[in-house]
C-alpha cells in the first residue's frame, strides 16, 4: 500500500514538473529582428503560447545589464541551455542622427512590455480613491471669470489652503465601484479634466489653469500631480493562487471588453494585486433549473420559485462548468481596485467574470 502511494506521488510530482516546463511553440522562429512598434509581449507570443512568462526566456541572459531593455534592430536568437529555451540578443549598432543643435546622437528607446497607447490614458488621467478620501479633497468653488465652464489661463478658487507653486490635477468624479463578493466600497473613479498651479495660498486658494482637456466647472476635486515618466516595463507574474477577484467594469463603460481593452478588477495592493499580476478569466458556470417536465430554464428565464431553488443543490438544479474567456495583466493598482489590460481573448470578457491564477 505504501509503495502504491509512493508511486502515485512520484507520478504526480513528475506530471506537475512537466506541466511547469516552459514550452516553446512548434512553429516558433529561431531568429527574429526587432522592429519599431514591437513589444516584449508581441515578441514572446512568437515563441510562447503563454507570452506572460517571457521573463523566464531572458532569465539567464548575461549579455546585457538589463535583459528587458531590447531595442529596434536587435537580433533575437532562440537557444537551449540545459534543455531549457532561452533568448539571447545581438544588439544592433545604433545609427547616429543629427540633433537640431548639430550634435550626433544615438539615443534609442527600448521597446515596452505592452503597447503604451493602450494604457497611457489610464496611467495619466485616471485615479481611483477611497470615498472617505474623496470627501477630504479640495473642491473647485469658483473663478475670477463669471462662467459655467472655465478655460486655460483662468484663475480658479479652491476651498482649502494649498501650498503655493504646487501643480494640481482637476478631476471629475466618476463611478463608484462595489465588490460583488463582499459589497465593500472599492473606491471612486476620478478623471483628469485640467491641470492648475497654485498662485496664492489662503483659506480660499487661487490657482491658474495650465491646461484644459474637458469641461471644467464648480464641484470638481483636486489632487497634487506627480509627474513621472510613463513606465515602459512591467514584470508579469502569475497572480497568487489564494487571490480571488472578478471584473467589476470596463474602462470604456461597455458591458464587454476585447483584445487590448482595459478592464477594472476587484482588488488592489491591499489584496496582494500589483502591476504585472496575470489572471485567467472565466465566466462563472450558470445554474440551470430542470423542471419535472424536462424543461431547462437559464437564469434569464427564472421564475420566482426557480430563484429559491437555485440556492439549494438537488437533482433539479445543475451548475454548468466555468467557461474560459482569456487573460489579463494588471498595469496599475490602487488600494482596493486595479486596472488590467486584456492580453488574450477567446471570448468577450464581461463584468462579473471571475479571475483566478493562470
Amino acid at each position: 500500500m505504501l509503495r502504491l502511494v509512493f508511486i502515485s506521488l512520484a507520478f504526480l510530482f513528475i506530471a506537475n514538473s512537466h506541466a511547469d516546463v516552459l514550452q516553446v511553440k512548434k512553429n516558433s522562429p529561431t531568429e527574429y529582428i526587432v522592429v519599431k512598434g514591437d513589444t516584449l509581449w508581441d515578441i514572446s507570443a512568437k515563441f510562447l503560447n503563454t507570452p506572460w512568462r517571457w521573463p523566464e526566456l531572458w532569465g539567464y541572459n548575461s549579455q546585457i545589464a538589463d535583459p528587458h531593455w531590447i531595442y529596434p534592430g536587435d537580433k533575437i536568437s532562440l537557444i537551449y541551455v540545459d534543455g531549457k529555451p532561452r533568448l539571447i540578443v545581438n544588439q544592433a549598432k545604433p545609427a547616429l542622427t543629427m540633433t537640431r543643435h548639430g550634435r550626433k546622437s544615438n539615443k534609442r528607446r527600448p521597446i515596452p512590455t505592452v503597447a503604451l497607447k493602450d494604457i497611457e490614458h489610464y496611467l495619466t488621467h485616471q485615479r481611483v480613491v477611497a470615498a472617505s478620501k474623496v470627501d477630504e479633497l479640495p473642491i473647485l468653488v469658483g473663478s475670477e471669470r463669471d462662467a459655467i465652464y472655465y478655460q486655460k489661463s483662468d484663475i480658479i478658487f479652491a476651498n482649502q489652503t494649498l501650498k503655493q507653486g504646487v501643480k494640481y490635477g482637476v478631476y471629475r468624479k466618476g463611478r463608484h465601484f462595489i465588490s460583488p463578493q463582499t459589497q465593500q466600497h472599492l473606491g471612486q473613479e476620478l478623471e483628469l479634466v485640467a491641470t492648475a498651479r497654485v498662485t496664492m495660498s489662503a483659506a480660499i486658494s487661487r490657482l491658474s489653469l495650465l491646461s484644459v482637456e474637458s469641461e471644467v466647472s464648480n464641484g470638481h476635486v483636486m489632487m497634487p500631480l506627480v509627474e513621472d515618466d510613463l513606465p515602459l516595463y512591467f514584470m508579469p507574474k502569475a497572480a497568487s493562487k489564494h487571490i480571488r477577484s472578478s471584473i467589476v467594469g470596463s474602462a470604456e463603460h461597455f458591458r464587454e471588453a476585447g483584445q487590448n481593452d482595459v478592464v477594472i478588477i476587484d482588488g488592489g495592493t491591499q489584496q496582494g494585486i500589483n502591476a504585472g499580476s496575470v489572471f485567467s478569466v472565466f465566466q462563472p458556470g450558470k445554474i440551470q433549473f430542470v423542471g419535472e417536465d424536462g424543461e431547462v430554464r437559464d437564469p434569464a428565464n427564472y421564475r420566482r420559485y426557480d430563484k429559491v431553488k437555485a440556492y439549494f443543490v438537488d437533482d433539479e438544479v445543475q451548475r454548468l462548468p466555468n467557461v474560459y474567456r482569456g487573460q489579463v495583466m494588471v498595469f496599475r493598482s490602487f488600494e482596493n481596485i486595479s486596472y488590467a489590460l486584456v492580453t488574450k481573448i477567446d471570448r468577450p470578457i464581461r463584468t462579473g467574470d471571475d479571475l483566478i491564477n493562470p
